[in-house]
């Protein structure tokens, strides 16, 4: 994301009030508010020599050391406030005082994830923000069951194999193999067709063991392997009835340079299952807050295995709200 001296990143999931920065190799996740008014200062993604508020021209190091406040007689000595980071699988995460058991690094330890979360030769491509009109539990909801698959997702359907769906857990993550689907499904869609032949074109005689991977680390965070291609997401809540995914694209470098049709291809076919996810979310929603206005309460069965994760998520989400209800 900032692979070079002076690159930065403002990072949307902390609603622009921070930035990645890389100083000298050392990467900072670093205040994007000036001490002086309190201004917001920097904008989308570049590189820079020095972070320079736009209302007044106070100036601070990218150590975030304040260098100069125009017409001070004496420095104010206010430095932007620099947070704690941590790296796992080559993400970098702002540190906070959550409980000890709350272990992110053990949380995405699972079987082979060392080998496909490998970054070493993987670019940022591009970054796109999804709003939705309904709960963020809803998102996840979806997300972290597979039974729709076969009935509203007919394209990815046929990419992936969810009757030998494999799910392992752990207190509060989750993570879904689902294998390669070599032989084509009676139903697709043209998009998913479209990428599929760029799947088999790359990987020749070597098959894909798996057609997608997604990792779910509660409440909000989710990373999605696919053939040549890392997703990273993270999931917003805005208000009861809105939320926000903020999605990464990585690919190899050679992909970025190389084959740009590939990248299209596996993007149209994301957006496609987005949209259909879209509609599903929406449609329980709506359910959901009818019954709430006419006072009322339901709650179906779990699928199994299908479902495995959804009846996880909830049992999770019901212990952590517990003591406050």
């Amino acid at each position: 994301m900032v692979p070079q001296h002076g690159n930065y990143q403002v990072l949307e999931a902390l609603d622009k009030s921070a930035i990645l920065l890389n100083n000298n190799g050392k990467i900072n996740v670093m205040s994007n508010i000036c001490r002086h008014r309190q201004a917001l200062m920097f904008e989308n993604k570049g590189s820079t020599s020095h972070i320079v508020c736009p209302l007044h021209r106070w100036t601070y190091g990218l150590d975030g050391k304040l260098e100069g406040a125009p017409y001070f007689k004496e420095n104010p000595c206010l430095n932007l406030e620099s947070f704690q980071t941590e790296v796992i699988h080559d993400l970098i995460f702002k540190q906070t005082h959550k409980p000890s058991e709350m272990n992110i690094k053990d949380a995405m330890e699972f079987k082979q994830i060392s080998n496909l979360l490998n970054f070493d030769n993987y670019k940022l491509h591009s970054i796109k923000i999804d709003h939705y009109d309904f709960n963020w539990k809803t998102f996840i909801e979806v997300y972290l069951e597979d039974y729709h698959v076969w009935a509203f997702h007919p394209g990815l359907n046929n990419v992936v194999d969810c009757d030998n769906l494999i799910w392992e857990f752990k207190s509060f993550s989750s993570i879904q193999k689902v294998p390669f689907r070599e032989k084509n499904h009676s139903q697709s869609s043209e998009i998913y067709d479209v990428w599929k032949s760029k799947i088999n074109a790359n990987s020749g005689d070597t098959k894909s063991e798996f057609g997608a991977i997604w990792l779910t680390v509660y409440p909000f965070f989710m990373v999605e392997w696919y053939p040549n291609v890392i997703v990273v997401s993270h999931l917003i809540p805005d208000d009861v009835d809105h939320c926000r995914n903020i999605i990464e694209f990585y690919y190899p470098e050679e992909t970025i340079l190389f084959d740009q049709d590939y990248i299209a291809a596996q993007q149209a076919a994301y957006n496609e299952t987005a949209v259909e996810d879209k509609i599903i979310c929406e449609k329980m929603h709506e359910g959901r807050r009818l019954l709430f206005k006419n006072k009322q309460e339901d709650m179906g069965p779990y699928h199994e295995p299908l479902e495995d994760g959804l009846k996880h998520f909830h049992q999770w989400y019901q212990t952590e709200m517990t003591p406050y209800l």
